[in-house]
């Protein structure tokens, strides 16, 4: 979620904030990029991962990718 702070940092400096309401677009759209990222990174987990790497299993729900996607953040911090 440090990616959503940064993009409003760069919507700010660019010159932007005299749009309307680009504030809210821009929160509108980092969550679209995010639940789009979800649906991504399920299905590749689900599709590729698990025949690959055998001793993974699906992902039941978009809460476990979410939180799979939380837990890689944390331990391989970088740009977004």
């Amino acid at each position: 979620m440090l990616g959503v702070a940064k993009f409003m940092d760069f919507i700010e400096r660019e010159g932007f904030s005299n749009m309307s309401d680009g504030g809210l677009m821009a929160i509108v759209a980092m969550i679209l990029v995010v639940v789009v990222q979800l649906f991504i990174v399920q299905f590749l987990w689900n599709n590729v991962l698990t025949r690959v790497v055998t001793v993974t299993r699906p992902l039941p729900s978009l809460a476990y990718t979410l939180g799979l996607m939380v837990l890689t953040t944390v331990l391989f911090p970088g740009s977004v």
